[in-house]
């Protein structure tokens, strides 16, 4: 044994010398041995061998003379008199106080680089002291915020906690919390909870009774005071709800007809936090789910509650709170000076336009209803009557309130035509439609016009989706939507509006509520509107929906509204493939140095190249659909924007429910409206000659045009540019191969893709300097943009055929240069993630705060996943849990004892993504 050792095994045996004195001496020689860095260095080198047999002091048996110490001293103590004098008492605290200060400063010298002691003998040693009424009041407090700070929040400690030692920390804490002599902070107690039920959420099964009867109890006794404790005990509550609803949703239905009283108590007399609030919503909307999943409204359509009418009460008494809640945010509002955001939270407003869908009748009669409003001071219950139903959420749609007032109820319309279209009666759909027509038709200043905007393109949808509800009201509703599209057209000059009306008028067109004029193919000519997102799927909706006429206006009119003189034919499809390709801006983008327009935004993959290959076609409208799969644009790139991975455990959860209620899942829009045929995919079509040599000589152009300015490094031009452009141009090939116009072996011989070979070379480039200067700050920054776009482009999906070619060219023309330098980043990067180490300050401040609001600690996630190479901190080791585990607890799978399982996986580091980089 080393000279070191041996000190301290001295030391260690003075601790537990019959004298106190002396133990007393042996204690503060082992606070000034255990910092020396050779101690350290040798205990770290005993710890890591794993030689069975040996007698080697190490980090597990100095925590032994350590427990041993405490438990000694705790007993001496403990047997002593306990009617002593004042300044004994403060002797005893100042001594306890010594202790837990030792032990602390024990496990963080031996943990700051990286967990060294054992979890289970950690855990033991805490419950042993916590189990004990008289050590919990000594060390509660301390021992809890070491369990906090030093053990859950451990990646590997949160790891090897057995399922049986979570459950046993948890009825501790939850007995600790409603145990009448309180010998721990509560604040500190309901943080621990939280802390404890996210991780028997995560880690294992079966501990459910338990926190159903605590909370229960804790919250229908309506005692608590402190905001604080109810933040984190609302938030423990959510995460318990979230994780057991799918296999326990009768209960987690009538644990909420048995909380949402208390909660509305909270809510209307305590004046709780904005997060105290956010958690409570939270749960409600998880009720709504767990009781109405996909906005059933009756038990034959998938609807649950274990008690029908006090369930129904209940809404009654959420949509006053919730309408009584609106009405403040906006009154508040009119008095607050400076700028301030006026629309209504997204979740409150959903909540509220969910429960609006469950008590709104089919007619549009208003009707009037008592409520009881109930207090948690003791006081008599008041009862209130409320109107509710169409003609009321009418009434607040008029155009002499202010936008304070205005814009939650827009934003309530909004949700709920686009959520719940099928409640819409039809009477209503004629009366709604002329109240928002009035408020964008006489908005001149405000904030309200972008909401008029997306309710009125979810009543567009009503309407498309059930024709039928407007059958009598047809002609007066095609004046109203002709009005309406005039607005809009004019609103696409405006960049405020200018995406909203543009998705206004692709809804429109979709539904075939008016008839495509002149104008809607004007914007798409000239200079009125650039190629956006919203103007691309907008155009694209047209092309599918509409006839295209030959030309729009006369060569005099082209000029006029921003065509060039190049463009000799009045012909629109030439038109709109100049528009889209901004040959119009050649001259301009020129003197700018800056690549085409459209390689520098992110559009839905293929979206571009598959409007100009139809553009190519004598029958655009019938190539579209078939390369779409669709006739509705927006539900042909849904898939790639809301992938199953994105999909929220809401969802899931709903979709669960309606499985397990029927024998097959009812359709989400039940609309009559009959789609149109699709092609078949082996359809063959027929290209123009003129115009697919126009477009190829126009990809070349876009193509050299890049070549000519891009600069490594500069802003105007970044790598991720170079990729955009080569996946428009296997786009457009891809597309020409799916609709039988060329074999893939031409397309692999033309000129579009020896340019895009030439673009890849420059992304070679970019990515081998990349490499060589991998170890100065934030330069994995760009190269992991670059990378997913790659990704994106290279993935494989079997069922979209053009989505498959396009990647298959893509892949043929990655360099093998280009490959080589990403397998030698990888390595570089799994090298640095397995030598990192967390460094912990000597001297680094243990001091709680404990009044802090769950969401104002710890930030930083154990799990995450985001690697730097210059980074100086480690994931696998010393990393803090984030306290919104709420939000990600569905997503990590359960760790087994000793494996330290998530996003780097069993054995190391795996990274997403086809190419082997973080994305």
């Amino acid at each position: 044994m080393s000279l070191p050792l041996s000190n301290l095994l001295l030391c260690c045996r003075g601790l537990e010398n019959d004298r106190a004195t002396e133990r007393k001496k042996a204690a503060d020689q082992f606070r000034r041995l255990i910092r020396s860095p050779e101690v350290m260095q040798e205990l770290d080198r005993t710890s890591g061998c794993k030689t069975k047999g040996s007698n080697q002091l190490t980090w597990d048996a100095v925590f032994r003379f350590l427990q041993r110490y405490i438990q000694r001293e705790t007993e001496s103590m403990q047997s002593s008199k306990s009617n002593v004098t004042a300044s004994t008492l403060t002797t005893r605290q100042k001594k306890m106080a010594e202790m837990c200060s030792l032990i602390k400063y024990f496990i963080r010298c031996a943990n700051k680089r990286g967990p060294r002691l054992k979890c289970s003998e950690l855990l033991k040693h805490m419950t042993e002291v916590m189990q004990s009424s008289y050590s919990c009041a000594a060390y509660g407090e301390d021992y809890s915020s070491l369990l906090v700070k030093d053990i859950l929040s451990v990646r590997k400690y949160w790891c090897d906690i057995a399922p049986r030692q979570w459950h046993n920390l948890l009825e501790l804490y939850c007995h600790l919390f409603v145990s009448p002599s309180k010998p721990v902070n509560r604040v500190l107690v309901s943080r621990v909870i939280h802390m404890l039920v996210q991780g028997c959420c995560m880690q294992t099964e079966g501990f459910h009774n338990t926190l159903f009867r605590f909370f229960s109890e804790v919250l229908l006794a309506k005692q608590e005071k402190h905001l604080t404790v109810l933040e984190h005990l609302v938030s423990a509550l959510n995460i318990f709800v979230r994780s057991v609803a799918m296999n326990h949703r009768m209960r987690v239905c009538y644990l909420g007809e048995l909380l949402v009283p208390a909660l509305l108590c909270i809510w209307a007399d305590m004046r709780p936090s904005l997060a105290l609030k956010e958690g409570i919503v939270e749960f409600f909307n998880l009720q709504i789910c767990a009781h109405h999943p996909k906005g059933a409204r009756t038990q034959e359509t998938g609807a649950y509650a274990e008690d029908w009418s006090r369930w129904r009460n209940l809404l009654y008494s959420l949509y006053d709170a919730l309408i009584g809640e609106i009405s403040q945010i906006g009154s508040r509002g009119k008095y607050v000076t400076g700028s301030r955001h006026i629309a209504v939270k997204e979740n409150l407003i959903q909540l509220t336009a969910h429960i609006c869908h469950q008590l709104f009748s089919d007619s549009s009669d208003p009707r009037g209803l008592e409520v009881t409003q109930g207090s948690c001071r003791g006081s008599a219950s008041k009862r209130r009557r409320i109107e509710l139903g169409w003609e009321v959420l009418r009434e607040h749609l008029q155009p002499q309130h202010s936008d304070f007032d205005l814009i939650p109820w827009l934003q309530i319309t909004a949700v709920l035509t686009s959520t719940h279209p099928s409640m819409l009666p039809g009477r209503e759909l004629l009366l709604l439609l002329a109240s928002l027509y009035q408020l964008l038709a006489e908005q001149k200043r405000g904030e309200r016009g972008p909401y008029v905007l997306r309710c009125l393109k979810g009543l567009a949808r009503c309407q498309t989706n059930y024709p039928n509800k407007a059958q009598v009201h047809r002609s007066e509703l095609s004046r109203l939507w002709a009005r309406v599209c005039a607005l809009a057209l004019r609103g696409v000059s405006s960049p405020q509006s200018e995406a909203l009306s543009l998705d206004l008028l692709r809804a429109v067109v979709h539904g075939g509520l008016i008839s495509v004029d002149r104008e809607l193919w004007m914007l798409f000519s000239g200079s009125v509107c650039k190629p956006s997102l919203a103007a691309a799927l907008c155009l694209a909706q047209a092309l599918v929906k509409c006839p295209l006429p030959k030309s729009i206006a006369s060569p005099s009119d082209c000029r006029y509204v921003g065509l060039t003189d190049r463009i000799a034919s009045p012909n629109l499809k030439e038109t709109l493939i100049a528009w889209l390709l901004m040959t119009d801006q050649s001259d301009e983008m020129e003197e700018n140095s800056k690549p085409h327009p459209i390689i520098c935004r992110d559009f839905p993959y293929d979206l571009i190249a598959n409007i100009l290959v139809s553009l190519t076609m004598k029958d655009t409208g019938t190539v579209l659909r078939f390369l779409m799969g669709s006739d509705e644009v927006e539900s042909s790139f849904y898939q790639e924007q809301h992938s199953p991975d994105g999909k929220t455990n809401l969802e899931e959860m709903e979709l669960l429910f309606l499985q397990f209620s029927f024998n097959t899942l009812p359709t989400t829009v039940g609309g009559t409206r009959e789609k149109e045929p699709l092609v078949s995919s082996g359809g063959q079509f027929t290209a123009a000659p003129h115009l697919r040599n126009k477009l190829e000589e126009l990809m070349l152009l876009v193509a050299d045009n890049l070549l000519l300015f891009y600069v490594p490094d500069a802003p105007s031009t970044p790598p991720e540019c170079l990729v955009r452009c080569v996946g428009l141009l296997t786009g457009v090939l891809a597309a020409y191969i799916s609709t039988g116009v060329m074999s893939e072996k031409e397309a692999c011989c033309s000129q579009i893709f020896s340019k895009a070979k030439v673009l890849l070379q420059e992304l070679s480039s970019f990515v081998f300097a990349a490499k060589m200067k991998m170890t100065e700050k934030g330069s994995m920054n760009p190269l992991r943009s670059v990378m997913k776009l790659c990704t994106q482009s290279s993935s494989r999906n079997e069922k979209d055929k053009v989505f498959l070619a396009s990647s298959r060219l893509f892949v043929l023309l990655l360099p093998a240069s280009l490959l080589s330098d990403l397998a030698d980043i990888t390595k570089l990067l799994s090298s640095s993630v397995s030598g990192k180490v967390t460094v912990t300050d000597d001297n680094d401040c243990m001091e709680e705060d404990w009044d802090l609001s769950r969401t104002q600690n710890e930030k930083i996630d154990l799990f995450d996943e985001g690697i730097d190479v210059h980074s100086g901190s480690s994931n696998s080791n010393g990393a803090h849990w984030a306290e919104n585990g709420q939000q990600r607890q569905h997503v990590w799978p359960r760790c087994q004892k000793s494996v330290v399982r998530g996003p780097f996986g069993p054995t190391g580091p795996a990274f997403p993504g086809s190419f082997g980089l973080p994305v």
